[in-house]
């Protein structure tokens, strides 16, 4: 290979802007949403509907990978072509059921590969993807348990795929807390794709209470089904005859399809278009996920122009402290979040709308060359029955043993990680990095088994990014702005910035030398476990990562092994992990 699996056309000496640029040339929507997609006349699928794959007693369980052609997102529409996850006996055509297991209880998952051809196979870019392979017609696949505190030969990275007429086991020994988590495609160059076609699912580890979490002796707990629901939200498009859109890439620096990011125009829950769930007058507990490929979002719940006060109780890696009063909650691609919503005090008959006040692309929206994506300020609806519901009271407690704060505890090395594009003389984009190193590049980051570390994310791009680390859970210290222009500058030169393809990153300053003031700490509803971190632009977002169960002796962590081997941790929009924000970690 040369620099990079994407050439770097354009990459001239002429002379470019360092930092805050413009970072895409946004494609073209393709497809309007047509006038039969109705708002909130879809019932949102249940736990019921989307089927549960109950494995705590520590069952093998084999699902299939397949392809389907009967998925209706919306009763108007016509069916649309799809990868689904299905269950032995299931009826699933779109995403896939969901995984019930249980703490400290292993079991074997067998995925057969019987993927038929792509349904987005026009979106393929041959650039990104390894040499031979023929994904158009015989699609590649891998299963990752996003936020698994798994084996590096179970984990599901990006070069463990395997091809249709052949099955993978997967060993899951559940070995970290109750949360909520869920496992996706997660190929090499066409990750992007897998997902959006429908290869996701969520995954609930319970612990040892009868339904999965708390009862403090108060009369105190959680929602309990049906009561308990997933929210997994998409965004997608759509063509005339129902079939995937995917937007065409306008950028001539960039002649392949490869598009900087997704932003589809109809927003899908749980693969329905903008749907609607009758609730009972009680409390529901949310399991959100954010399943989109680039699109984050503000979420609100609004009774006319009132927003409604909900809790969060949980992270990506498990229960909170304590609920957490909010009125908005932000979720970055990767992102869970576990929320209650009492919906006991509304009149029978009132409906709430979820709302997204989120701009695309995150946070500062469409600009100069970059037209961004379509806002989808409506998910989905909430109309209130007259029947009772959930009356418990929320817990003021949720741990019976608080949540071991990382801060201070001593470190065993603090890393800069540096967060780049690489764009063309015009400012377009033509990749995103991590350390400026394209994934094909032989240098690692060591890191030692049990021991805690500090990773700097360095932010110099114009967006957020949504950082993920594979096999642990990890805490966010703080974040700090700093002078982004001139350490770029001083790091990297101006633009086109060739890729570093050796094994080492070059020498590069100290971003201590770049901090501006205004230190911020994370917010109550962030100070949780986590497997993905909201990295802001011109901001330093500091982590604390243990690698291993005894990364700070005598005090629990979220994951309750220690592995170690090859992982890789990158950036959750999935246009950027797919090229090529992805990097390699070894554990020794």
């Amino acid at each position: 290979m040369e620099i990079s699996r994407r050439t770097l056309f354009g990459a001239s000496a002429a002379a470019g802007v360092g930092l805050l640029l413009p970072s895409r040339l946004a494609a073209a929507a393709n497809a309007v949403v047509p006038p039969e997609i109705t708002r909130f006349t879809e019932r949102l699928p249940t736990l019921a509907d989307i089927g549960v794959i109950d494995v705590t007693g520590g069952a093998g369980a084999t699902i299939d990978m397949v392809s389907a052609s009967t998925h209706k997102f919306h009763s108007a529409m016509k069916a649309t072509p799809t990868f689904t996850y299905r269950s032995q006996g299931g009826t699933q055509d779109y995403l896939g059921p969901v995984i019930l297991a249980k703490q400290g209880v292993p079991f074997k998952l067998t995925v057969k590969n019987n993927l038929g051809p792509h349904p987005l196979a026009f979106a393929i870019d041959t650039a990104l993807v390894p040499v031979g392979t023929d994904d158009a017609r015989r699609p590649r696949a891998v299963v990752h348990l996003h936020g698994g505190n798994t084996e590096e030969k179970h984990d599901g990275g990006p070069m463990d795929t395997f091809l249709p007429g052949t099955s993978r086991t997967y060993t899951h020994g559940n070995t970290q807390e109750a949360a909520g988590l869920w496992y996706h495609d997660h190929s090499l160059g066409i990750t992007r794709l897998n997902v959006l076609a429908g290869l996701a699912g969520g995954y609930l580890i319970r612990n040892g209470d009868v339904d999965g979490d708390i009862d403090d002796g108060s009369g105190s707990q959680l929602p309990a089904p049906p009561y308990e629901v997933p929210l997994v939200i998409q965004d997608r498009m759509f063509k005339d005859n129902g079939s995937f859109d995917y937007p065409a890439n306008e950028n001539p620096s960039t002649p392949g399809p490869w598009a900087p990011e997704f932003f589809g125009d109809v927003a899908t829950v749980n693969g329905k278009a903008w749907p609607n769930l009758n609730v009972d007058r009680g409390k529901y507990r949310f399991r959100v996920y954010n399943g989109s490929n680039a699109r984050f979002y503000k979420l609100r719940l609004l009774d006319g122009v009132r927003s409604l006060t909900f809790h969060q109780i949980g992270t990506d890696g498990g229960l909170l402290n304590a609920p957490v009063p909010l009125t908005d909650l932000l979720l970055a691609p990767g992102e869970r979040a576990d929320i209650v919503v009492d919906f006991a005090t509304l009149r029978p008959g009132t409906t709430i709308t979820l709302f997204n006040g989120a701009v695309a692309p995150y946070p500062s929206g469409p600009r100069l060359r970059r037209r961004g994506g379509m806002p989808l300020y409506q998910i989905m609806r909430f109309t209130v029955n007259r029947a009772p519901g959930w009356q418990y009271p929320l817990p003021t407690k949720l741990r019976a043993t608080s949540i071991t704060r990382l801060a201070g505890r001593p470190l065993a090395v603090t890393r800069d990680m540096t967060l780049v594009e690489i764009l063309d003389t015009e400012g377009a984009p033509l990749m995103a990095l991590v350390n400026n190193r394209t994934f094909d590049t032989e240098a690692r980051s060591e890191v030692h088994r049990d021991t805690l570390e500090q990773w700097n994310l360095i932010n110099t791009t114009a967006d957020a990014h949504p950082m993920h680390l594979h096999f642990t859970q990890f805490q966010v210290l703080n974040r700090q702005p700093f002078n982004a222009a001139a350490y770029f500058a001083e790091t990297y030169g101006t633009q086109p910035v060739t890729p570093n393809t050796g094994s080492f990153p070059p020498p590069s300053p100290s971003v201590g030398d770049f901090l501006l003031p205004g230190t911020r700490t994370p917010p109550a509803n962030e100070r949780g476990w986590k497997d993905t971190v909201i990295a802001m632009p011109g901001e330093v977002t500091r982590i604390l990562v243990p690698f291993g169960a005894n990364a700070v002796p005598g005090s629990p962590m979220a994951i309750q092994a220690s592995h170690t081997g090859e992982y890789v941790w990158h950036c959750h929009i999935l246009e950027h992990e797919d090229n090529d924000m992805m990097q390699r970690f070894v554990i020794k």
